[in-house]
């Protein structure tokens, strides 16, 4: 008993000891440098990281600019030179410069820069149309010619266009028609090249002439299509499924027919019975003349030059009961008689009267 009181005894004194022994730490922990609170592991991965962040530092340099490859695009053909005595190239013309700016955005961040290039391929009227306008390029006016895109291209079409293309465009358009055996595709294409011409018809306008234009055999299938097209993207998109879809199944149509074997017992060569035609007993040649057939050839070798029999074959028919002028079995009275001949007459035949 007397040892255990000693130890509560200790307990209790160590515990009412305790906040005293803390404030007096803490005190010799400020009175100490922060290196040297910290756990000597953490020094040393803190040592580790200053080294390697000096490393990097060194290691890299500045970029030099001078060596990094810049992004080149495609080349691309120059545009054609331009005039402006041919109006139905002007269109041309500006496509294809506005392709070189979309081709290159880099290079042609400015209208100026997209102006200054175009009137580069400006000869002819054009070119001296231009000349008034480059000689004041220093304008600083975002207003002026040089310096404005869309009123260099809206001068260009007015000044050199032609003034009744979006008329005749309308015409050709309100007029163009599919082949019925055509493909859909050649139709689209020349359908979007009037519409960049007209460009303020509405949608449904569009969508009604085109299916005016479709192909019939389109328009049947575009009936059983389920849905509405409520854009002309659309309609196009489907015709033009449907269409290479007919294309392949006639292909295939045509290397599937085969020829049908023949009917047993029939004669390809033989006319059919209820055929009107006959076959010419004599055949001509070139010259007009008629060939003899194989019986006309037997029959002319019994005969002398006189057209009479020779003895031999006259003998055997009387022999055997035949008939001695054409040879078949009946008698002789039967027989067709060849009428005498006449004075004047060739050959037993009465010759024909002349008309005076």
């Amino acid at each position: 008993m007397e040892e255990e009181e000693s130890e509560e005894t200790e307990v209790a004194a160590a515990l009412v000891g305790a906040p005293e022994a803390f404030e007096s730490s803490n005190l010799a922990l400020d009175n100490q440098p922060l290196v040297f609170q910290a756990e000597p592991n953490f020094l040393k991965m803190m040592e580790q990281m200053t080294q390697f962040m000096g490393q990097l530092t060194q290691e890299v340099s500045p970029r030099d600019n001078s060596k990094c490859l810049a992004f080149k695009t495609p080349s691309m053909k120059a545009s054609d030179s331009f005039d402006g005595t041919q109006a139905h190239q002007l269109r041309g013309f500006i496509q294809s410069c506005q392709l070189i700016f979309h081709n290159d955005p880099e290079n042609f961040f400015s209208d100026r820069r997209k102006v200054l290039n175009s009137t580069s391929f400006l000869t002819g009227r054009a070119g001296k149309w231009i000349e008034p306008y480059l000689s004041n390029i220093s304008n600083e006016d975002p207003s002026y010619l040089p310096k404005n895109w869309q009123l260099f291209e809206t001068q260009l079409l007015t000044l050199f266009g032609d003034p009744n293309e979006v008329r005749k465009a309308e015409q050709e358009l309100d007029n163009l028609r599919m082949k019925e055996s055509g493909h859909v595709s050649l139709y689209i294409a020349d359908f979007r090249s009037l519409m960049s011409i007209i460009e303020d018809w509405g949608e449904r306008a569009y969508i009604h002439v085109y299916r005016r234009g479709l192909a019939s055999i389109l328009l049947d299938k575009l009936a059983l299509h389920p849905g509405t097209f409520d854009t002309l993207l659309k309609l196009m998109d489907v015709t033009l499924e449907l269409d290479t879809r007919y294309h392949e199944r006639e292909k295939e149509k045509g290397g599937n027919q085969e020829k049908k074997p023949p009917v047993p017992g029939s004669n390809p060569s033989r006319p059919p019975k209820g055929s009107t035609s006959k076959r010419p007993h004599h055949k001509k040649n070139k010259k007009g003349k008629q060939f003899q057939s194989s019986k006309d050839k037997s029959h002319a070798a019994l005969l002398k030059k006189e057209n009479k029999l020779i003895g031999s074959e006259k003998e055997r028919r009387i022999k055997e009961g035949l008939c001695t002028y054409c040879g078949g079995k009946h008698p002789i009275e039967k027989s067709f008689k060849r009428p005498q001949n006449k004075p004047g007459s060739s050959r037993g035949f009465p010759r024909k009267k002349q008309k005076f």
